[in-house]
């Protein structure tokens, strides 16, 4: 009798523990991304292009059918333009967003039609590694620089008028 409650006792502590080992510990993502500016007002990146520093970056998530937002996330562009921003939970049910804030200073100020990107912040859509990249986002300055037109010419823009 004593050996049975021994081999019960035993097999319940195994199953508490398999339990506490299943559990699922929140996911974790790092989402990483760059702010430039474009001098050239491409609305893309060139030779030209330069890092922003100091640009505020948030990433919200949302519920789609009734526009709750969920989540919300901040971060600052360093020295060479580059983000990291933190983010826990599976947003599987939700669409997460990227938006640069426009820069408090500099020639930089207007904004280009991509300061915002969606992202994928769940493991099952088929990315397995914890780090989503959010393409470039820019601004540009309101005056174009002179040595744009070698670049147009470098990069065989200006064929496309003939």
């Amino acid at each position: 009798m004593a050996r049975s409650f021994v081999v019960v006792a035993l097999f319940v502590s195994v199953l508490c523990f398999s339990s506490v080992l299943a559990r699922k510990t929140p996911e974790k993502f790092n989402i990483e991304g760059k702010i430039y500016c474009d001098p050239c007002q491409f609305a893309f990146e060139s030779r030209l292009s330069f890092p922003l520093a100091g640009v505020n970056v948030t990433l919200i998530c949302i519920k789609e059918e009734n526009d709750t937002v969920t989540y919300v996330k901040n971060s600052t562009t360093d020295a060479n333009g580059m983000y990291n921003i933190p983010a826990r939970g599976d947003h599987e049910e939700e669409i997460c967003v990227v938006i640069a804030d426009s820069p408090n200073k500099g020639q930089c100020k207007e904004a280009m039609p991509n300061t915002s990107d969606r992202i994928i912040l769940t493991n099952n859509m088929g990315v397995t590694s914890s780090v989503r990249y959010v393409n470039p986002l820019g601004f540009m300055t309101q005056t174009i620089d002179s040595q744009c037109n070698l670049v147009v010419k470098e990069l065989g823009l200006d064929t496309l008028d003939d």
